[in-house]
């Protein structure tokens, strides 16, 4: 089922995954939330917070919208000092 991802990318789904948990825990909002504000299942919401699936921008966006956060804040550092440099 699909491909396998390289380890870059893993690491990376696992550190947006940890982000957006960390965000539902801290607005004290379930999983299943994210299921109905956003066009994901369960099931995507589920395998996204364990880091096994990769969002789309679409996706990433909606999760942003729906816990009402800025995006940038669910992104890891690496992101922010690639930008800077």
């Amino acid at each position: 089922m699909g491909t396998q991802e390289n380890g870059a990318a893993a690491v990376t789904n696992k550190e947006i995954a940890d982000r957006i948990s960390n965000a539902l825990i801290t607005k004290n909002v379930p999983a299943s939330f994210l299921a109905e504000r956003t066009d994901m299942s369960y099931k995507q919401v589920r395998a996204t917070l364990k880091g096994d699936r990769s969002l789309t921008v679409v996706e990433f966006r909606q999760i942003a919208e729906a816990i009402n956060v800025k995006p940038s804040t669910l992104l890891p550092d690496t992101f922010a000092s690639q930008d800077a440099a």
